[in-house]
């Protein structure tokens, strides 16, 4: 067997949290530093609550120095067609750590409802696919313990979800399932040998205070839940400058400690980086997490520009 023991406990420890042999209940969606700017990935209902097509592309390098730590990359799009008081969008994502490799594509649909001049709720469904991969045999431990020896080679499910987005200029509050379908992974018939997409839930919600024509306040919150797993509750207090540049500080309890700033360059292109120290038992054995986003309103395709500066 050509391979050290330590980097066979590395990969052990990172499996733990999303193949445990017994049940596969720990947090499966990705997580984000920069969550506020890409809901659409966690809530269909986002879909077309800007004046605008949207573009955005972002990167999760999470825990530098360990070997096969996860790494997330998203792109998601959405345009609203006003005249139908819907939105339309779609969204794919990588989410890999050691030999796991998942990829899933969903297609959303939101639907929006004037409550008064002020105050839009839009209710959003989504479907698509979900590709889960798992590459044991590349580690080569079957001589450490036999359990590792198949792969759980291109198993595609299908998915749904839903959500809820109560929004105003300057706040919104969401509920999302954004997986519904709680699907076996590895067809096996043992109860105590399953491995199963579960069901999760998003709360989400965010504030501007304006202070003063300079300078805005912008806390935000986003809670997931997960049956079997601990509660996981991000806050993130941002101050926005000028309408153009946003300095923030992030605390995922328990978790992680963060910063993130973001600029708007112009009209359409906004760029944004976070940076994660973790203060969990893990702090010791890395460097920290990176997320780059790249935002793009596409303007010069909708019939009116951007109503006012837009803060979610």
């Amino acid at each position: 067997m050509n391979i050290k023991i330590h980097n066979v406990i590395k990969y052990i420890l990172l499996l733990y949290f999303s193949i445990n042999s017994q049940y596969l209940e720990a947090q499966q969606e990705p997580q984000y530093t920069q969550y506020v700017f890409n809901t659409l990935s966690v809530n269909p209902a986002y879909a077309g609550t800007r004046d605008a097509m949207n573009a955005l592309l972002l990167s999760r390098i999470q825990w530098v120095g360990i070997e096969g730590a996860p790494r997330s990359f998203d792109f998601t799009m959405h345009t609203p067609f006003n005249k139908y008081k819907m939105g339309l969008g779609a969204s794919i994502v990588s989410d890999s750590y050691g030999p796991v490799d998942n990829y899933y594509i969903n297609f959303n649909y939101a639907y929006r409802v004037n409550l008064n001049e002020n105050l839009i709720l839009s209710m959003g469904i989504r479907g698509g696919i979900y590709n889960y991969y798992v590459g044991l045999k590349s580690l080569n431990i079957e001589q450490i313990d036999p359990t590792f020896v198949n792969n759980v080679n291109k198993i595609i499910r299908p998915n749904a979800g839903l959500g809820f987005f109560l929004y105003a200029k300057d706040f919104y509050a969401g509920l999302s399932i954004p997986r519904l379908f709680e699907t076996d992974l590895n067809n096996s018939s043992s109860s105590s040998d399953k491995s199963q997409q579960t069901r999760h839930y998003f709360l989400m919600g965010a504030y501007i205070w304006e202070i003063n024509n300079d300078f805005k306040l912008k806390p935000s919150g986003l809670c997931k839940i997960v049956q079997g797993s601990p509660i996981s509750l991000d806050i993130t207090v941002q101050t926005l400058y000028k309408d153009r540049y946003w300095f923030g500080i992030n605390y995922r309890i328990g978790d992680a400690l963060g910063v993130l700033i973001n600029v708007q360059i112009n009209n359409q292109i906004t760029i944004g980086y976070s940076y994660d120290f973790s203060i969990s038992g893990l702090r010791t054995f890395n460097n920290g997490t990176h997320e780059i986003l790249l935002s793009y309103d596409f303007n010069r395709f909708m019939k009116k520009k951007m109503k006012s500066p837009r803060y979610f």
